[in-house]
């Protein structure tokens, strides 16, 4: 039997949530069944590297915006010179490229990948979005909140929109899980944290999303009460500084760290007491997964996705967005409570294990893409 062709096509290619997800699927996915290869809207960056490395073609259009013709032919090229049998889009402006193109190709499957409720979109947004809906086969959404909002927003019926939810592979976490001490210990002086100082942190790209000044505002509540409290944000700043200036101007400099975009994320995970993430909308955040999975209770907003990932008083804690307050009450009392933070950890850890595995994702996307490269229907419920 032939192997299929996929395109899988994002936006952009700076290492988010998103990205993350697509190229642990890449490489778990079965290279039997499929030819993979990948294509980025924007300019060539670290999923493009990363792909490289793990033996799929790939190629970034370095677009300008939607008029860049330019751009469109080398999409049109890329695509007719590898015989796709499936196009699979992430983002909103790949959407609509990916549908278009896919049409003049008569690529045989598309599929819309829905990674958020997107709160933000424009009425323009969404008048494109159903007006090429009809030219994508199926959407795929990594939370039911994302489902719901697609189907209320673009009034794509239900039955053609599935849920996978997000997984990770534990495997990939064991080893920082059974050395976390030592870790710990090793990660403090690297970033010059005391040892017995309480860490908060965030893995979160800097943008307005995400809620990062709503942590700096909550932190000159907690340090008025627990002073050597440290923080973490560990993302890519995509404000321009904004948020540094932010927390300069707030004479906080001493307890934060911005570390910028980094790969060790279960390594510096081992430090925090506690992951926060007070988003304002949201899918299911990876980033939430990982904390997780590396035993840390999370305290985060009860948007999108997040509740049906983490568990009120079990696993976590939910805050309203843009509560600065309520954040700080919330974090000082479970600093104040090791056991608190152990067995909601624990019991985050025994959630992901049973629930958001990586194999789980992967046997769920081959079938869904077997079953419409076959040519059998695959409906949501």
């Amino acid at each position: 039997m032939s192997k299929k062709h996929i395109l899988e096509f994002a936006s952009f290619a700076g290492m988010g949530g998103t990205q993350r997800m697509l190229l642990e699927f890449l490489r778990k996915a079965s290279r039997e069944k499929y030819v993979f290869y990948l294509c980025v809207l924007l300019n060539h960056d670290i999923l493009n590297e990363e792909a490289s490395k793990s033996g799929i073609e790939n190629t970034s259009l370095n677009m300008r915006g939607y008029w860049d013709l330019a751009a469109w032919w080398k999409l049109y090229c890329f695509a007719k010179n590898k015989r796709i049998d499936l196009i699979r889009t992430y983002g909103l402006k790949a959407h609509i490229i990916g549908r278009i193109v896919g049409k003049w190709l008569n690529i045989p499957v598309n599929i819309t990948s829905v990674r958020n409720t997107d709160p933000w979109r424009k009425w323009y947004h969404t008048l494109l979005d159903r007006l090429t809906s009809g030219w994508t086969d199926l959407y795929i959404s990594n939370s039911e909140a994302g489902r719901v909002a697609t189907h209320r927003r673009e009034r794509i019926p239900l039955s053609k929109i599935i849920t996978i939810p997000n997984g990770i592979d534990l495997s990939d976490y064991e080893p920082y899980n059974t050395n976390a001490h030592q870790i710990n210990v090793e990660y403090r002086q690297q970033f010059d944290i005391a040892p017995h100082a309480p860490i908060l942190g965030t893995i979160a790209n800097l943008r307005e999303q995400k809620g990062h000044k709503t942590i700096v505002d909550a932190f000159l509540l907690i340090q008025e009460k627990i002073s050597d409290v440290k923080c973490l944000f560990v993302g890519d700043d995509l404000l321009g500084g904004e948020i540094h200036r932010y927390i300069q101007d707030r004479q906080l400099e001493h307890a934060f760290i911005l570390t910028g975009l980094r790969q060790d994320i279960p390594q510096l995970l081992t430090m925090f007491d506690a992951f926060i993430l007070p988003s304002l909308w949201e899918g299911i955040p990876r980033a939430i997964l990982e904390a997780m999975a590396m035993k840390k209770p999370v305290v985060t907003t009860a948007v999108g996705g997040i509740p049906e990932v983490v568990e009120p008083g079990r696993t976590g804690v939910f805050i309203p967005p843009n509560d600065p307050q309520i954040l700080a009450d919330t974090l000082v009392s479970l600093l104040n409570d090791p056991k608190r933070l152990s067995d909601m950890g624990q019991a985050g850890y025994e959630r992901i294990q049973q629930f958001f595995s990586l194999d789980a994702v992967v046997a769920s996307t081959e079938n869904v893409y077997d079953c419409l490269m076959g040519g059998r229907p695959f409906r949501g419920e």
